[in-house]
């Protein structure tokens, strides 16, 4: 079994390769490089502009190298903790500049990342020596509201899908931070207020193009190229560059019920009485009902009372998807979490557009911040586990320099995601009742192990307590490996493999080395 300290290293390791290495790397495919950056130029205009989330700079049409001024800018990613020297960074803008962006990594013999939004936790937007594949430019959203579908280009946001299917009454389930990418989201799963009555966001993915390690663009669907299209809903990013994204939309109301809440707590008993309290009341909730219990350290925000700040509270945040009024009967019991006789801190429950509460938690994770995010899928929220999850909850490493604090989200499954089987699709926690995500967050390199070891603690004593299924592809740490790749598929590792090799037996598309 490895060891804590063996897991920390694989999650922070680092071979020392930093700019001096990408240089060189670049250097010696310099003529490649340089055909690249003509062949974009065309590709579209070459202003620069500014990406939602204020983070990263684009350059539509251009190829960034380690000896650019704008490298710096060009190779970050949200997550800090995943700082990485890529050889270049491309800007394709059309389909047909993804491909000479694929063929450029497979004439040099490099790997390539796909960034579209840049959040992902687990690092996939970067890597060491690799090609960068931005396609952030390419964010139109096409909406058909008498066919109920939405046709999405790679580098829109969540916040931009949602503005445009709401307009007609429609939306089809993504994350809850409006400025993540759709495309990263979907295909490593996708969960959100709506999941537990519509699926995941790759359960409503009808089509998806990619441009392939042979440059071509492919068209994958139920009816074609069908092991491709199981694969890629889950492990998208290990088999191409995503061109083109269709959705099925469903109907959403004009207001959605949603609530939360704030329970005050002095220790790991009071944590665990609430998270049974949480469990009897998610088994019995319609499926449309989807809420969440985290943990957090009150703020000190004006409608909080001053003698709360500083101390423990166990949060239910979440939505029903369905009539508000239904909702508001669903939700109610989940505001008296703690009984009749005790108020929470803080509690917000009214109607919403679905745009407003998908916009309700965007930017509470701040981008250049350090992020190790881990999850568990059981599935069966036991007592034991109730225990352990409140012990983990009350062990929160703190980073008093952090504007967002570590956190652990207990997550609900069931409802429409439970529809589909575990081989379904590449994401195999459909049996799950919840997962248990363990969020470090800090701003200190210097504490980096503490953070990560605690995330990685909690998640391999959840492995040991109860019946795991997997883990959610987009909550995964940053581990590499076949090991890795086994605790995230689970079961669907071996057919995974097998697709892969038959889509890019060269490993093009494994900045993750997972499959």
């Amino acid at each position: 079994m490895t060891s804590e300290s063996d897991a920390v290293a694989d999650a922070t390791a680092s071979e020392g390769f930093d700019r001096g290495d990408a240089r060189a790397l670049a250097a010696e495919h310099t003529d490649t490089i340089a055909s690249l950056s003509a062949g974009l130029a065309g590709d579209g205009a070459a202003t620069t502009r500014e990406a939602t989330g204020e983070w990263r700079v684009l350059f539509p049409g251009d190829v960034v190298t380690p000896d650019d001024g704008r490298y710096d800018a060009a190779r970050r990613v949200w997550n800090g903790f995943c700082e990485a020297f890529p050889a270049a960074v491309a800007y394709p803008t059309t389909p047909a500049g993804v491909a000479r962006v694929v063929d450029a990594a497979r004439e040099m013999g490099i790997g390539i990342a796909t960034r579209s939004g840049g959040h992902s936790s687990v690092g996939t937007s970067t890597g060491d020596g690799v090609l960068v594949c931005d396609v952030g430019a390419m964010r139109a959203v096409t909406v058909d509201p008498d066919a109920g579908v939405a046709v999405v280009e790679p580098g829109a946001t969540i916040g931009e899908l949602d503005a445009a299917t709401t307009d007609h009454g429609l939306a089809t389930p993504q994350g809850v931070a409006p400025e993540v990418g759709v495309a990263g989201l979907t295909l490593g799963g996708g969960t959100g207020y709506l999941s537990r009555a519509h699926g995941l966001a790759c359960d409503r993915l009808v089509r998806a193009d990619l441009v392939t390690a042979d440059g071509e663009r492919v068209s994958a669907n139920a009816a074609s190229n069908s092991d491709l299209f199981r694969a890629i809903r889950g492990a998208g990013g290990e088999f191409g560059v995503a061109v083109e994204l269709e959705f099925d939309l469903v109907s959403v109301p004009d207001e959605l019920a949603m609530c939360d809440a704030w329970f005050a707590v002095e220790d790991a008993a009071e944590l665990a009485a609430l998270l049974r309290a949480y469990r009897r009341l998610h088994r019995a909730a319609p499926r449309e009902t989807n809420v969440s219990p985290y943990v957090t350290r009150i703020p000190d925000e004006p409608e909080i009372p001053d003698d709360s700040v500083g101390a423990l509270a166990l949060c239910v945040l979440g939505a029903h998807g369905g009539d508000p009024e239904d909702g508001e009967r669903a939700l109610a019991p989940f505001r008296s979490l703690a009984g009749d006789d005790v108020d929470p801190v803080f509690d917000r429950a009214e109607r919403v557009p679905y745009r407003e509460l998908q916009a309700y938690l965007g930017g509470d994770s701040e981008a250049g911040g350090r992020y190790y995010w881990k999850s568990v899928a059981v599935e069966s929220f036991t007592d034991d586990l109730v225990d352990l999850v409140a012990d983990r909850m009350a062990a929160l490493p703190a980073d008093p320099a952090a504007e967002s604090d570590s956190t652990v989200v207990v997550w609900p499954m069931g409802g429409a995601i439970a529809d589909l089987g575990p081989g379904d699709t590449a994401v195999p926690e459909r049996d799950a009742e919840v997962v248990c995500n363990f969020e470090a967050c800090w701003s200190d390199p210097d504490a980096d192990d503490a953070h990560v070891s605690w995330a990685l603690e909690s998640a391999e004593r959840v492995r040991e307590a109860g019946t795991v299924t997997g883990e959610l592809p987009n909550f995964s740490g940053t581990e590499r490996g076949t090991a890795a790749a086994r605790d995230v598929y689970a079961d669907n590792y071996g057919w995974l493999r097998e697709t892969k090799r038959e889509w890019d037996p060269d490993g093009v598309f494994s900045p993750s080395g997972r499959l």
